[in-house]
């Protein structure tokens, strides 16, 4: 692969990664529905840069790329629509993580041993849902959905952190700390919408989110490098 064209790659998507770090302290100081449509769509677009990096870069097999591009697409658009209709935002996250889990699950098949990750994350995001102080839901339906919504991604979590244990490569180290932070960051979202809203929980939120969006669009990058003989 020429050495020329990954270092260039790797440079643009560095500069891209910071952009999106400052819009995301820009829109953290200014709010607005429009500058959050905007913070979300660096992470997009640096998926977008990766593809094109992909073709370039000459990998035959770019499903898993595109899998990943629409759940980065999925997630920018739930990040819009959480301000207008928040359940049909909720319900785009949901997909969206399903999509990732598509992906994570492309790069490796299902296996019993990704229920020793998944088990006790689902067991642990459902007790913080039903067993906390932080999070009181008083609707029915929407405890359920939170429920739902908690197992979702509890699995995308589990099968990214087993898929690290068959492999150590780049990819799967991003996608991994990736999927601890959504799964923090949705914690500390449902705290902040259900429970004891304050400044720092909007900060943990937003301050993980974001950069793990970025994270997996970035780990597109390493993808195309570390599967292109396959």
């Amino acid at each position: 692969m020429n050495d020329n064209l990954k270092n260039k790659f790797l440079k643009l998507n560095f500069l891209i990664f910071a952009g999106a770090m400052a819009c995301l302290v820009f829109y953290d100081y200014h709010g607005g529905l429009w500058l959050k449509g905007v913070t979300s769509l660096w992470f997009c677009t640096l998926g977008t840069v990766n593809l094109v990096y992909a073709y370039k870069a000459g990998l035959k097999k770019r499903g898993i790329l595109y899998i990943m591009e629409a759940a980065l697409i999925m997630g920018a658009c739930a990040d819009v629509l959480l301000g207008i209709e928040f359940m049909v935002g909720v319900a785009l996250f949901a997909l969206g993580h399903v999509i990732y889990m598509a992906a994570f699950f492309t790069m490796e098949r299902p296996r019993r041993k990704d229920l020793l990750f998944i088990l006790p994350l689902a067991v642990f995001a459902i007790f913080c849902v039903t067993g906390t102080p932080f999070i009181q839901v008083e609707d029915p339906f929407m405890e359920k959905m939170l429920l739902a919504y908690a197992v979702i991604i509890s699995c995308m979590t589990g099968k990214a952190l087993s898929n690290l244990q068959l492999s150590k490569k780049t990819s799967r180290k991003l996608i991994a700390v990736a999927g601890v932070l959504f799964l923090f960051s949705d914690l500390m979202l449902a705290v902040d919408m259900f429970g004891m809203a304050s400044r720092l929980t909007w900060v943990l939120c937003s301050y993980t989110y974001w950069p793990a969006q970025n994270l997996l669009a970035h780990s597109m990058y390493h993808i195309s490098n570390e599967y292109k003989d396959k």
